[in-house]
């Protein structure tokens, strides 16, 4: 069950990822958690501190996931990666408003506490993804020794480019996928981008599929 803070940051995602982040008073934010003005300003005293409070919330659960899954040995480092991934991709599917206010940098360019969390929060993605390539190196299972930077890029940039693809992709698609309803076209969708993504990282990475 949602913290109060909690409820009223979803609420808060939903609204701003709809009307923007100017566009988007305290008030309206209230209005959408249905709770009392004060609360807000009680849990986190402003709109811009409860802006930084939402994306501190989204990307802490993303990296703790994702170290979680660096330290368990029960993992190959094949696996490993293909989990961060289809965490990732998974995230990106039932986060949408949040990625929506990611993408339009609606706060980013407002806001440089907002700006240093998602540059450290980048940053630490880099350094997990180091940390697992090479260990799949040393072991011989990642041939290839690609540029980690451009890695991160590559998966991030396919994966914003296709969400905003998903239209053209249903109208370019056959009768039987066009067809289909907005939920199971969604999970379809993304189901075949994390196999498209996967295939990127076997590409770079020099490595087979267990």
């Amino acid at each position: 069950m949602a913290t109060k803070e909690e409820h009223i940051l979803l609420h808060a995602e939903q609204i701003i990822a709809t009307q923007g982040y100017n566009g988007t008073s305290v008030r309206d934010i209230a209005a959408k958690a249905k709770v009392n003005i004060s609360m807000i300003s009680y849990y986190f005293g402003s709109k811009e501190k409860l802006m930084e409070a939402l994306f501190k919330w989204r990307m802490d659960s993303g990296i703790h996931f994702a170290q979680e899954i660096l330290e368990n040995p029960d993992y190959s480092e094949v696996e490993k990666i293909e989990l961060i991934l289809y965490n990732y991709v998974n995230r990106v599917k039932k986060l949408k408003n949040f990625y929506l206010i990611v993408q339009t940098q609606q706060v980013i360019s407002q806001n440089k506490i907002i700006n240093d969390l998602l540059k450290n929060y980048r940053l630490r993605y880099i350094q997990l993804l180091q940390l697992l390539i090479e260990s799949g190196q040393e072991k011989g299972i990642f041939k290839n020794n690609p540029n980690l930077f451009f890695i991160h890029t590559t998966l991030t940039g396919t994966l914003f480019n296709a969400i905003n693809g998903m239209q053209l992709y249903k109208d370019f698609a056959d009768d039987e996928v066009s067809k289909l309803s907005e939920a199971k076209f969604k999970d379809y969708y993304f189901e075949n981008l994390f196999i498209h993504l996967k295939s990127l990282l076997k590409n770079l990475l020099g490595y087979e599929n267990k």
